[in-house]
């Protein structure tokens, strides 16, 4: 239940961050202007470009700057497009960018370390345990 009563439905925890993102997709390169959110599921942007539902992509999450910093990897698939951004599921996801993934999310959450950290661990990678 959220604060006001209502259950959240979401399976992850999102926190509010922006951070360069990159999408690619077949000859198509773009960086987001700004990203709105981000989960262990997938991440909501504004950009100037934007791509169909269901496109598939790569999204690269770079925190830091430049050469010292650390990207995450991702290949996920465009769930929502609108004329000014776009939100894309995580599909597919390799360990070292998982773990600074989950990294990333227990450490600029809002929420009660316990409650991000059990999203993680009843999930098994990106998908929820049976």
């Amino acid at each position: 239940m959220d604060k006001k009563g209502e259950q959240n439905l979401r399976e992850f925890t999102r926190i509010p961050i922006n951070v360069r993102v990159e999408v690619k997709t077949g000859e198509i390169s773009f960086n987001a202007t700004k990203t709105v959110d981000l989960s262990m599921k997938g991440v909501s942007l504004i950009a100037d470009q934007t791509l169909p539902v269901d496109t598939e992509c790569a999204v690269a999450i770079f925190l830091g700057n430049g050469d010292l910093g650390i990207t995450i990897d991702v290949k996920g698939k465009v769930k929502r497009s609108i004329e000014s951004g776009m939100a894309i599921e995580f599909t597919e996801i390799d360990l070292d960018s998982y773990e600074y993934l989950q990294n990333l999310l227990m450490h600029n959450s809002h929420t009660v370390h316990d409650v991000v950290e059990e999203e993680i661990h009843s999930h098994l990678g990106l998908k929820r345990r049976t």
